[in-house]
């Protein structure tokens, strides 16, 4: 799976930054074409090791930091141009077979190159405002969600928290600022469903942060397991994690006694074997189900979207996920490319709830109309 990812990333790099280099060539004539695409890639190998230097650095230093950012808007910088410059190519084909057109060609090139230059513009607004605004504009959501016959349940608050992929991109300062917010609503319990702890050099820091606030929920804090956690030291997370007093949840619950009606948390572990995703899911679900009161109101924490169907079919009431970052790229609230089942926001079934939260942060720190996200979830 790794070497498909790298592949995936190294085709799209390549593709990409000849794509960039021919659409340069082609808007600014000017610029020395010589070689042009091999010194557009030299150069974007360049970034490339850069970024990847920076990243492996023991310490944060703000200087750093910026470059990161940097490197990050200049990347997306020449995809969002390269994609442009695709669509106009195609949309000029497809307008002289409509047509067909007689026009001179240097006339319609000409036009064709003030239209594209002037879409630059709002083009790199875009580009710097989901660089270094909406990424770190971190919003709060609040949902109610009904449940029959549990009264004693009604103004119950879970708080749920997911993908904060603490790193250079989300520092332990803003993990406290949010985890503060979060208090401030007075939740019940905090729901933390992975992808939070995603960099060795500030996990332990990261896993003591959080534990210290266990006691300032009510019923503390439950966690399941996320991708990225298995990505790094794991048994350091999990070392850490036991001098806490956070609930990690493995295929597996905890059933709190409310007045005379039971709520079960209910966490599921993350299947890495994608071609047995969906054996292993139900197989995970089996395990974390044993035990639970048949009456009992269930809320299950998963990372993966895909667990909203188990839940579905296992008639929990409200399943909580993360993982798809909501595709970091929206269009009025939709994904612009969903690439799940479940991507983003609110889905239901009968009386039955999932959701699929954006995330609090992204490990590709650019977010444009699908800003990252705390959930405040009531009972009522």
């Amino acid at each position: 799976m790794f070497g498909i990812f790298i592949t995936s990333v190294a085709l799209t790099f390549v593709v990409f930054s000849l794509l960039f280099a021919y659409a340069l060539h082609d808007t600014f004539p000017r610029i020395d074409s010589k070689y042009i695409y091999l010194k557009v890639l030299l150069c974007n190998a360049a970034l490339l090791a850069c970024l990847y230097i920076s990243k492996i650095i023991p310490t944060f230093v703000p200087l750093i930091w910026l470059l990161q950012q940097v490197i990050i808007a200049v990347f997306v910088g020449e995809i969002f141009a390269a994609l442009l410059k695709a669509v106009c190519w195609a949309a000029v084909k497809l307008y002289g077979k409509v047509i067909g057109s007689t026009k001179s060609v240097a006339v319609n090139k000409s036009r064709r190159m003030f239209l594209y230059k002037a879409a630059l513009l709002p083009l790199s607004g875009a580009v710097l405002y989901g660089s270094f605004i909406e990424k770190n504009n971190i919003i709060l959501n609040q949902y109610d969600i009904p449940v029959k016959n549990f009264d004693v349940l009604r103004g119950f608050k879970i708080a749920h928290l997911t993908d904060a992929h603490m790193g250079s991109f989300f520092s332990l300062e803003k993990l406290r600022y949010i985890l503060d917010r979060l208090v401030k609503l007075s939740p019940d319990i905090l729901a933390v469903t992975g992808d939070i702890f995603d960099d060795d050099r500030i996990n332990k820091a990261a896993v003591a942060l959080l534990g210290s606030y266990c006691y300032q929920f009510k019923y503390g804090i439950y966690f399941c397991w996320g991708n990225h956690e298995y990505m790094r030291d794991m048994q350091l997370i999990k070392d850490s994690i036991k001098n806490t007093p956070i609930k990690v949840l493995t295929n597996e619950n905890d059933t709190l006694k409310i007045a005379d009606k039971k709520l079960s948390i209910i966490g599921v572990d993350y299947p890495h074997n994608r071609s047995h995703f969906a054996e292993l899911s139900d197989e995970y679900m089996k395990q974390a189900m044993c035990g639970i009161p048949i009456d009992s109101c269930k809320v299950l924490l998963a990372h993966h979207s895909d667990f909203i169907d188990n839940g579905f079919s296992n008639g929990i009431d409200l399943t909580l996920t993360g993982h798809t970052h909501g595709g970091q790229l929206g269009v009025f609230g939709h994904p612009l490319f969903p690439g799940f089942k479940y991507t983003r926001g609110m889905y239901m079934l009968g009386s039955m709830y999932g959701y699929v939260s954006t995330g609090a942060g992204s490990w590709f720190p650019f977010r444009l109309g699908c800003p990252p996200e705390i959930t405040l979830f009531t009972l009522v």
